[in-house]
């Protein structure tokens, strides 16, 4: 028997194996992939594992597009007809669980990054963007937010009534008393409002160095610095107070967390935002508004290593440990989240993604985050050696994991993870089975008690 024919062989053996790509492999081609393997000039065993890698994948490929066209069927068993006076459904998670809704949406003006401002049940004010593989994105980032409690825009999957997707939706989250700015918009806001001369100035000469001219590659001892500028910026706005400053620092690492978790990689200044709210005539606060447009997970102009920061190019792994080493006490919550809850979280986030990406975008990215959480996870432990949690800090860190065990327990049942299947979902049935009988123990010791001081 001739090469040819025995590639032939085992392609049929293992399509045997393989019921789902027997329906797409017929005798035609068989014939092709055997003759295209068979000039390759590998060997036998190496042809045998390039058809076994390459069957393997087509497999998770059918099966993850099975898997999206039964969701589809899912939602549209799972809806009553659109009432009079709806013209759309919502899709979202809340409390980690799907939710749709029925909703009327009225299109405005298109804006001049492309989206197009709507109003949502005559209440509330969003913003509409089109169906793309970065909008998918969004509705990602959102989900994982909520596991980590980090704040990001309240963002939904719009339908038609015949359940096509329309679109993504974020709604705005300004209040009547705010203004929204970048914090490129900010630095002109301190430069025009600002009474602290010295810093406004010291600000002004440092984005005219490094900002101004666009994106550059940093030496890992300009990471610092680079954060700094934001907080300077912080400091320099009117009014604002030291508890207010520390508040914005919070919110700002956390985010910073997130997105190397993420992989989120635009992280430029437009893409950071401030409300300002003037409560009075004389008194403004601040608050850093929930994360926006983290949808860009790769950019041709950066190394797989590397991401956006402020306006420099910085390597992931070196500002992780710039965040740690000087901030630490900020994001230990975050930080401890990932590290003490990854084999859950990898999983969870997985489903996720795979409810919202092709096949091939799915399996990059959820390779990326895998990735990343082992990053954050490696990082943090080797911190938590050189400085141990203390009591206090054991105790909020235990609260902390006993809510997101809550959040995720609703997501049990929609738990599904080729890598972790075995593996993750026992776990995970482990933390929710426990967080559930802990609560019936402290149900039945409130009764127990109660009888007592009854008797």
């Amino acid at each position: 028997m001739n090469l040819k024919e025995l590639i032939k062989e085992h392609i049929k053996d293992r399509l045997k194996d393989l019921e789902e790509l027997g329906q797409v492999y017929g005798e035609e081609k068989i014939e092709k992939l055997a003759d295209n393997l068979s000039k390759s000039g590998k060997s036998l065993t190496e042809i045998s594992t390039l058809i076994d890698n390459k069957f393997s994948y087509q497999l998770r490929k059918i099966k993850h597009d099975n898997y999206l066209a039964s969701l589809k069927e899912y939602y549209i068993s799972s809806v009553d007809k659109l009432k009079s006076g709806n013209n759309c459904y919502l899709l979202s998670y809340e409390q980690g669980v799907k939710v749709l809704e029925q909703a009327y949406l009225k299109e405005g003006k298109k804006q001049k990054n492309g989206t197009i401002l709507v109003e949502i049940n005559k209440e509330k004010k969003g913003y509409k963007k089109e169906n793309s593989i970065n909008n998918d994105y969004e509705l990602i980032m959102s989900d994982i937010a909520y596991l980590l409690n980090i704040d990001y825009e309240s963002t939904y999957r719009i339908f038609d009534g015949k359940m096509e997707p329309q679109g993504i939706l974020n709604i705005s989250s300004v209040t009547k008393t705010e203004r929204f700015l970048n914090l490129e918009e900010s630095l002109r806001y301190v430069k025009e409002e600002s009474p602290k001369f010295n810093l406004r100035q010291e600000l002004l000469s440092y984005h005219d160095k490094h900002i101004k001219y666009g994106l550059k590659r940093a030496k890992e001892e300009e990471y610092l610095e680079n954060i700094e500028y934001v907080f300077k910026l912080f400091s320099a706005l009117p009014d604002i107070t030291a508890e207010n400053i520390d508040e914005l620092k919070y919110h700002y690492l956390n985010m910073k967390v997130f997105e190397l978790l993420t992989n989120s990689l635009d992280n430029n200044l437009n893409n950071i935002g401030l409300m300002v709210n003037k409560k009075s005539l004389k008194k403004y606060t601040y608050r850093l508004s929930p994360s926006y447009n983290k949808y860009t997970t790769k950019m041709d102009n950066l190394e797989e290593d590397e991401t956006i920061c402020n306006f420099f190019i910085v390597k992931k792994k070196a500002l992780l440990a710039t965040l740690i080493n000087n901030y630490y006490d900020y994001i230990k919550d975050t930080l401890s989240l990932i590290a003490d809850n990854s084999d859950t979280l990898v999983p969870i986030i997985n489903q996720v993604i795979k409810e919202h990406l092709e096949y091939g975008e799915y399996d990059r990215y959820s390779k990326l985050v895998k990735d990343n959480v082992e990053m954050i996870k490696t990082a943090t432990v080797a911190k938590k050696e050189l400085t141990p949690d203390s009591k206090d800090d054991q105790k909020r860190l235990e609260d902390n994991n006993t809510i997101y065990q809550n959040k995720i327990a609703p997501l049990q049942d929609n738990y599904v993870s080729d890598e972790y299947e075995g593996k993750g979902s026992t776990l995970l049935t482990a933390l929710v089975t426990a967080v559930l009988f802990i609560t019936i123990g402290i149900i039945l010791l409130a009764i127990f008690a109660v009888s007592r001081m009854n008797m």
